[in-house]
């Protein structure tokens, strides 16, 4: 599987190549139909499409903030509910389809998720090199946050489901 980690903007500035216009102003685009999405936005962020302003099966909106530990209870931390949803939804995405995962920088929510879900589609549930190496080449901006890695690759790899 194809996968892009991108920043929240990317989608406003992102233009197909028959239009001038960002794909964000066209909801109506096939654009959005023919990928997978996964967005994250933070507690603060009031807007509830935030980055994709369409619905569908093969969107997931998740919100949590980019922290590993909540010392005062004012934050959403990663939790395994949420990684519990990332693996229903991958389990019911077309896999032959791109997935674009974001967040506000496209750096460490977004990349740890793209980071656990590139080594599990394309090393543990087959070998994709190809896909495998896109991933390398594409986003090469990440640094995965800690806590969201750990409990998603935990979720995928170490659950007896």
């Amino acid at each position: 599987m194809r996968i892009r980690v991108v920043p929240q903007i990317f989608y406003r500035q992102y233009c197909l190549p028959d239009s001038t216009r960002p794909v964000y102003e066209e909801p109506e685009s096939p654009f959005w139909k023919e990928k997978n999405f996964i967005t994250i936005r933070h507690s603060a962020e009031k807007d509830p499409f935030c980055a994709i302003p369409v619905e569908g099966e093969n969107i997931l909106r998740l919100r949590f903030d980019d922290v590993t530990e909540d010392s005062d209870g004012t934050l959403i931390l990663f939790d395994q509910t949420m990684a519990g949803q990332i693996r229903d939804f991958i389990a019911k995405i077309d896999p032959e389809k791109d997935l674009f995962i974001n967040c506000a920088a496209g750096i460490s929510r977004s990349g740890a998720v793209g980071d656990v879900l590139n080594d599990y589609f394309n090393k543990f549930l087959g070998f994709n090199a190809l896909d495998d190496y896109y991933f390398k080449q594409y986003n090469r901006q990440i640094q995965p946050n800690p806590l969201v890695r750990r409990i998603l690759h935990n979720e995928l790899f170490n659950n007896d489901r």
